[in-house]
């Protein structure tokens, strides 16, 4: 169950997808999450957001949401 209510751009795990920090278990296709701004970096790593519900979430504490 997500903790905001709307669409995700979700694919499966694959070579052009990624998974979303906030939003464990679901994939988003790196290119459509870049034209959508849904892009991020963090200690020198980039991390792909599945929507734009995540973005601030990820913006507010950014090292939780980092794979270490």
């Amino acid at each position: 169950m997500t903790d905001h209510d709307h669409d995700h751009d979700a694919a499966s795990p694959g070579v052009d997808t990624a998974e979303c920090p906030v939003m464990l278990g679901r994939f988003v296709v790196r290119a459509k999450a870049e034209a959508k701004g849904l892009v991020r970096n963090y200690n020198g790593r980039t991390y792909w957001l599945c929507c734009a519900g995540c973005v601030p979430k990820f913006d507010a504490d950014p090292a939780k949401y980092a794979i270490a």
